[in-house]
C-alpha cells in the first residue's frame, strides 16, 4: 500500500522557484572597523570598541581602576539590566562585552535614578585596563574634509623659506590673542 499526500489546496504559485541555498546556523555579523587616528580596542583581542574623540569624561572608576564615559560604542553586546549602588548613587546598568571574543569591557547605563546623573543614560564606560588604545601614525587626511570637521590645518616653520603645511587631528580650538590655533 502506498501513501500519497492529499491535494494541495493552496493556489499555484507565480514565482519562479528559489535559487539561493538553504539557509544555515545564523552568522554572527563582522565586527565594525573604526577608521581614524585613535581607536580604543578591546584588550584581549583588539576589535574596535569606539573612537577616541566620542570621550566624555575620563574622571570614572571601574571595578579594576579608572575608566572613560564615552558617547557611543561598537562592537559590543550588552548583558541584562541590573540596578547597581555605584559610587554616584543607584543605577541600572547592562554590562558590556566584545562582540568576537565575548571579554566584559565595561558597562553601560540605561537608567539613573537621581535627576543629577541622568547625563549618562545611553553612554558607556569603558574600563581602562580592559581595553587599549590604538594610534594610528600614517593616517591620512581624508578627501574633501570640510573645516567642520576635527581637523585643523598647521603650518610648519623651522626657519627656511619652505614652510610645510601639516594637518592635525582634534578638537578645533578658538585662536588666541597671538593669532596661533
Amino acid at each position: 500500500m502506498s501513501l500519497s499526500s492529499p491535494p494541495s489546496t493552496s493556489p499555484p504559485s507565480s514565482s519562479p522557484p528559489s535559487s539561493s541555498p538553504p539557509l544555515g546556523p545564523a552568522q554572527p555579523p563582522l565586527p565594525l572597523f573604526l577608521v581614524g587616528p585613535r581607536v580604543y580596542a578591546c584588550g584581549t583581542c583588539r576589535t574596535h570598541l569606539t573612537s577616541h574623540d566620542d570621550i566624555i569624561s575620563k574622571s570614572f572608576h571601574g571595578r579594576t581602576g579608572r575608566a572613560y564615559l564615552f558617547d557611543s560604542a561598537v562592537n559590543v553586546n550588552m548583558g541584562p539590566p541590573a540596578d547597581r549602588l555605584l559610587i554616584t548613587g543607584l543605577h541600572s546598568v547592562c554590562d558590556i562585552f566584545c562582540v568576537r571574543c565575548r571579554a566584559i569591557v565595561g558597562w553601560t547605563y540605561i537608567r539613573a535614578y537621581e535627576q543629577s546623573q541622568q547625563y549618562k543614560e545611553g553612554k558607556f564606560i569603558l574600563e581602562k585596563s580592559r581595553v587599549r588604545l590604538e594610534e594610528c601614525s600614517e593616517f591620512q587626511k581624508p578627501t574633501g574634509v570640510s573645516s567642520q570637521d576635527n581637523w585643523r590645518k598647521r603650518t610648519m616653520s623651522w626657519g627656511d623659506s619652505d614652510a610645510g603645511t601639516v594637518y592635525e587631528y582634534g578638537a578645533a580650538k578658538a585662536p588666541r590673542a597671538d593669532g596661533d590655533v
